[in-house]
């Protein structure tokens, strides 16, 4: 991948996934930085392989702060891992990757009849839900602007894994995609997710690696 299709993928990932979450966005030292304000964190400061100097001076944004991340996106982000970090900062994810595809039709697995779907949708994204009487099984999130697509918080409760509900999941958002004129995909998965994304044709683009502050100990 060029430079220059890395950071185009980046900004669409970025627009769209704020776009999804009806988030705020600022920029902070020339980077883009969202104002997440989730249970995990209250904001996230992305950059593009910046280099390991630039990258450290960023530091200054979330060291000391536990609820500021720091994320690096680059093709091969193990020279940032491999930081000493300061007593402020430490390691949050590294398993990570930024990946994309171009929307095709893949068919829907059908639910097991003791599951039952519910859509919740809005004006920004759609969520959907598979469940097992009052208990959420699996669930997802999609948002479309334009021609792109990003998928958000994909999971399966561990207790129903490895019944086929995160591929029922993704090919259920997927089909609402295409239905909504969005051709092309992103999402950043997880070590666990990036599995099943690449048995449905998502590629691997970019690796991830996501710091955040670390609040002083007693």
């Amino acid at each position: 991948m060029t430079v220059g299709t890395g950071h185009e993928l980046i900004e669409r990932w970025i627009i769209t996934w704020a776009h999804a979450r009806g988030l705020e966005t600022s920029v902070v030292d020339g980077w883009p930085c969202v104002h997440v304000r989730s249970r995990t964190r209250e904001t996230e400061l992305i950059c593009t392989d910046p280099g390991l100097e630039t990258f450290v001076s960023l530091f200054t944004h979330i060291e000391g702060d536990d609820r500021a991340m720091l994320t690096v996106i680059a093709d091969d982000a193990s020279p940032y891992a491999a930081l000493t970090l300061p007593p402020g900062v430490r390691i949050d994810r590294d398993d990570e990757t930024l990946m994309a595809t171009t929307f095709s039709q893949i068919d829907v697995p059908p639910l097991d009849p003791r599951f039952t779907p519910r859509w919740d949708i809005e004006d920004h994204r759609a969520r959907y839900f598979v469940e097992a009487g009052e208990r959420i099984a699996a669930e997802g999130t999609i948002g479309i602007l334009g021609e792109d697509a990003t998928f958000d918080a994909v999971e399966t409760t561990p207790a129903f894994q490895r019944r086929g509900l995160g591929r029922h999941v993704m090919a259920t958002l997927t089909a609402y995609a295409l239905e909504h004129g969005a051709s092309r995909g992103v999402l950043a998965a997880s070590a666990r997710g990036r599995l099943l994304y690449e048995s449905l044709g998502w590629e691997a683009e970019l690796d991830m690696l996501s710091l955040m502050g670390a609040a002083a100990s007693d």
